[in-house]
């Protein structure tokens, strides 16, 4: 096994434990099919057409009909909207939905009901329908067994969309009606034992590792051989297990949050995209519209938000968009016509571009930390953090070229070390093509070039130096040639309109300290542990993650829109900080103590626990407790160990360490889980 925890070629392992990798995602699906809720009610989303008739813009399943934020409503018309069918969106239409399907009365008795909503709605119990008054529920006798229900819904947009269809069964507390309660017909009724199968597989999987691990105890056999041989690659392992857990909780919810048209740049990209490979010009929209000619402008709004698409677009270099318009292009139905195809390529499908990028950029993220010498654990822990702390999984969600640059940034430092320590031409040429890559991918980028020479010029490769700036210079002159194609006059008055709006300040250093998502606040413990993890690791031999993390920091300081610095310019920073927080973590897990602890535990620990703490915490008297007992483990086993440091206090501040990082790893995953209404509530701890 190399360093960097790749099998050698022609390792005949290599092929068993892709397999097992590829096995191991193909039951993680199924299982998640399986546990999956199987009931709900069948919602048909419509709008009204030109003679009155109601015309279907999707149809689905919703397990519940608790839509306490808008997104979960405005999806079914944003992202599955046919202008064909139901003509150019303009603005929001009028929402008209009703569910359909029978709901499961447990037992004889009288039920509750009750219903939040802005808008109207009806509903409809065994064909009769049921009055409800805002703010009171209203009562209906009903026998044990299945129930006819319908439920009508209509929203003008005076206010976000919202419903919350609740029940308070006899003896019960008011609260949405579950899944399991819901069926959209009475073939969903027929219990399938759907989920009695996912229990079996779930037992089947957990039988058969511990029967291999069992039967590997006896020296000789194949179950023997089998482990010895993924004993041997357990950093691929550990590495594919990782990926798939990324990209379980990067997928969860991932074209609601963040929000639709919370940054309008993610349309930009796709539509720039798009409309370069299909029209053979870039068009987008325009921060600066007024630099273009009015016949090469075209205003209008699009669901209501306003747009100024301009062509040839120069607001930003065309790397990324061009991908996300293949991948687009790729998924685009073939209904649509001319001229508004692209207003067809939405989230779902331009989100994946990012995410799959992100996923790359946990292995390659493992051989960095492995570069700046982490152990193979701290690398590990590392691309742990990358992969599950929501900060960073929402970030590599956006629609934006910050994840393609983050993996160029990644490469051009591995290269431009790989040349340092082989003095080959190849790896430095590498590094100035990455390098050079970056710049077409954002103007930012020239920060990966900065950092390449630096890294170079310092260990004394003069030549392999001017190799990478010779092959970067030769790929910004080819982006000077492709703004000469369209028009290289419009393109410098695009330029000069963005140094005016940049702005140098002290304020703009200070906002690259800010948590953000897009422009407000989310997750500022997890970002303030990252930069104290920076902090601590430029004091230590690992200081060198300081020059990318300084040279990209201060580009986007002077370079940054003065109005303010976006959450996503911090994206190709997050690499470096987990690498950091990698070995930090493996610090505070081999020595335990207070000082390497209670960082962690205050600003990481904590952040999760707040996010994901029930309603009912947040109590006075519940959250008093429950902040002793969080100040307890953070702060007991490593005062006991300070006062007396024996063999047994040492071995409790391990187990509350564990502990802790347990807890961390279990919010990550709780705050994921319920990612579109934290978001949708807190925007960040107040």
């Amino acid at each position: 096994m190399s360093q960097d925890g790749r099998a050698p070629s022609g390792d005949p392992g290599r092929r068993a434990v892709l397999v097992l990798l590829a096995l191991a995602a193909a039951y993680v699906l199924l299982l998640v099919s399986l546990f999956r809720p199987s009931g709900g009610l069948l919602g048909t989303y419509q709008v009204t057409g030109q003679g009155g008739e109601q015309i279907p813009v999707q149809t689905r399943v919703d397990p519940r009909i608790d839509f306490s934020v808008p997104q979960r409503i405005d999806d079914a018309y944003i992202f599955h909207w046919n202008m064909q069918r139901h003509g150019f969106p303009a603005a929001m239409p009028p929402y008209v939905v009703r569910w359909t399907g029978l709901l499961r009365a447990p037992r004889d008795g009288t039920y509750g009901f009750g219903i939040e909503v802005n808008g109207e709605s009806k509903l409809a119990i065994d064909d009769t329908p049921l009055e409800i008054q805002p703010g009171s529920t209203a009562e209906r006798t009903l026998s044990a067994g299945w129930h006819p229900i319908t439920l009508d819904y209509t929203l003008t947009h005076e206010v976000d969309a919202r419903l919350v269809l609740s029940w308070r069964p006899p003896g019960g507390s008011l609260r949405p009606i579950p899944a399991e309660a819901l069926a959209p017909d009475r073939d969903a009724t027929r219990d399938t034992g759907r989920r009695a199968l996912g229990w079996i597989l779930l037992a089947a999987g957990a039988g058969s590792v511990a029967g291999v691990l069992y039967a590997s105890r006896r020296e000789g056999s194949a179950a023997a051989r089998l482990v010895s041989l993924l004993r041997g690659r357990r950093v691929a392992l550990a590495l594919g297990a990782i990926v798939i857990l990324g990209a379980m909780l990067r997928f969860h919810d991932y074209d609601l949050v963040p929000f639709h048209h919370e940054t309008a740049d993610e349309y930009q990209h796709a539509w720039e995209g798009w409309t370069l490979l299909h029209e053979g010009v870039p068009k987008a929209w325009s921060t600066f519209p007024d630099r273009y000619p009015t016949e090469q402008t075209r205003d209008f709004r699009w669901f209501g938000d306003p747009y100024v698409l301009v062509w040839p677009y120069f607001d930003h270099p065309p790397l990324f968009s061009m991908i996300v318009g293949v991948v687009v292009s790729l998924a685009q139905p073939a209904t649509y016509q001319p001229p508004w195809d692209f207003l067809s390529c939405t989230l779902p499908v331009m989100r994946v571009v990012p995410i799959v990028l992100s996923l790359a950029g946990i292995l390659l993220l493992y051989r960095l930390a492995r570069e700046y010498g982490a152990t193979e654990r701290a690398a590990l822990l590392a691309t742990l953090v990358y992969a599950t702390l929501p900060l960073i999984v929402l970030a590599h969600r956006l629609v934006k070229a910050e994840s393609l640059l983050s993996l160029l940034f990644m490469g051009a430092i591995l290269c431009a070390r790989g040349h340092d320590r082989t003095g080959r031409a190849g790896a430095a040429l590498w590094a100035g093509t990455l390098a050079g890559l970056s710049i077409w991918c954002k103007a930012t980028g020239v920060a990966v070039l900065v950092v390449v020479l630096v890294l170079l010029l310092s260990r004394g490769r003069r030549r392999g130096a001017l190799m990478a700036f010779a092959v970067a210079g030769a790929f910004i002159l080819l982006y000077l040639l492709y703004a000469w194609a369209f028009d290289f006059g419009l393109f410098l008055k695009v330029l000069k309109a963005q140094t005016t709006t940049k702005l140098v300040s002290m304020e703009s250093l200070q906002d690259i300290l800010a948590g953000k998502i897009v422009t407000k606040y989310f997750g500022r413990g997890w970002y303030l542990w990252l930069l104290l993890c920076a902090g601590i690791a430029a004091l230590r031999r690992e200081r060198a993650l300081l020059v990318p993390l300084a040279v990209y920091a201060t580009v986007i300081a002077m370079t940054a829109d003065s109005r303010v610095i976006y959450g996503w310019y911090r994206i190709p920073i997050y690499p470096f900080l987990c690498v950091a927080a990698g070995i930090l973590i493996e610090d505070m897990l081999e020595e335990a103590d207070l000082y390497r602890v209670f960082p962690f535990a205050i600003a990481a620990v904590s952040t999760g626990v707040l996010y994901t703490m029930p309603e009912w915490m947040k109590q006075p008297e519940p959250a008093k407790i429950l902040t002793m007992l969080f100040g307890l483990l953070a702060l007991g086993p490593y005062l006991i160990r300070l006062a007396v440091d024996r063999p047994l206090t040492a071995r409790l501040a391990r187990a509350a360490t564990w502990a802790l990082l347990a807890l961390f790893l279990l919010t990550n995953l709780g705050s994921i889980d319920r990612l579109l209404e934290i978001y949708s509530a807190t925007r960040g701890l107040r």
